[in-house]
């Protein structure tokens, strides 16, 4: 109340305010721009910091698609002084059956990224709605922190493809080469969505995972694409690439074949390969190379 009555003492309407800055009813967009970049004030304030982001947490549920969008870019913009007034109701799900309001919860707090998110984010890990358990995996891997990784890797067995994805794609934003297992058993998943998380997690890990994954190539012909993918993406040696070549299957050595753009080593290659239908492929990748 105090706090409201000081707003009120300082000609500070929120409601104005938040109106200008989420709809289009606003005549100049200078108009738009001018409320929004109030609100952030506001809310990085220490005197009406508490008032403004209770105020704007209390209308997450609305159903109108702009003003969440608007709302998300106002508290992402206030960033850090906006979490405890967010995670203070992040239990409210919204007067209906689609969760605008945790959903825009932990959308906001994954914007912000700060490691202070992942405790009450976490919170929600095991929930029955598995758009929840996506949505929480998401903020998480927005982080990009370590100190997520134990709640990450449980998303990565959950029922729900979607989910699996989104922890996946969380883990690829923080994996390190002690990641290496997991992410390669996501190349092995059912769902095209979790495989393509997972080799963005190996890109992401960078060369030093060249020698494991090299080691890997012939194990398991599904998954020898993407490792195949993520090992060009890196830019392996040129000799190794030729070793590889010698000691895998017509079957690996054709995508290796299909992703190669360098004429000279396709010209190493066409040498080395006695698979007559693989050589005319060679011949024909090296005519489009020239």
């Amino acid at each position: 109340m105090i706090f409201f009555l000081l707003a009120l003492n300082q000609n500070i309407d929120l409601d104005d305010l938040y109106n200008e800055a989420t709809t289009l009813l606003v005549q100049f967009q200078t108009e738009q721009e001018s409320a929004f970049a109030r609100l952030v004030a506001l809310g990085q304030d220490s005197v009406f910091a508490d008032t403004t982001i209770a105020f704007l947490v209390a209308h997450f549920d609305t159903k109108i698609a702009r003003e969440r969008h608007r709302m998300k870019d106002i508290l992402k913009e206030i960033g850090e002084p906006a979490i405890d007034g967010i995670v203070d109701k992040i239990e409210y799900r919204g007067s209906d059956q689609e969760l605008r309001s945790l959903k825009q919860s932990l959308w906001v707090l994954g914007e912000i990224g700060s490691d202070k998110i992942i405790e009450p984010v976490s919170h929600f890990i095991d929930d029955e709605d598995w758009q929840i358990r996506s949505n929480v995996y998401t903020a998480l891997g927005k982080t990009k922190s370590r100190k997520a990784l134990s709640f990450i890797l449980q998303g990565l067995i959950d029922p729900i493809e979607v989910v699996r994805k989104s922890a996946y794609y969380a883990l690829s934003a923080i994996a390190t080469i002690d990641e290496t297992d997991q992410l390669l058993n996501g190349l092995g998943d059912d769902h095209y969505g979790v495989r393509y998380a997972a080799m963005q997690g190996l890109v992401n890990i960078g060369s030093g995972i060249s020698a494991v994954l090299l080691n890997k190539v012939g194990e398991h012909d599904m998954k020898d694409y993407y490792i195949l993918s993520v090992l060009c993406q890196l830019e392996i040696p040129e000799q190794e690439l030729i070793n590889l070549v010698k000691r895998v299957k017509p079957q690996a050595r054709i995508l290796i074949y299909e992703m190669c753009q360098d004429h000279a080593v396709l010209s190493i290659l066409k040498e080395e390969e006695n698979n007559v239908f693989l050589r005319n492929f060679l011949l024909e990748k090296m005519e489009k190379t020239k």
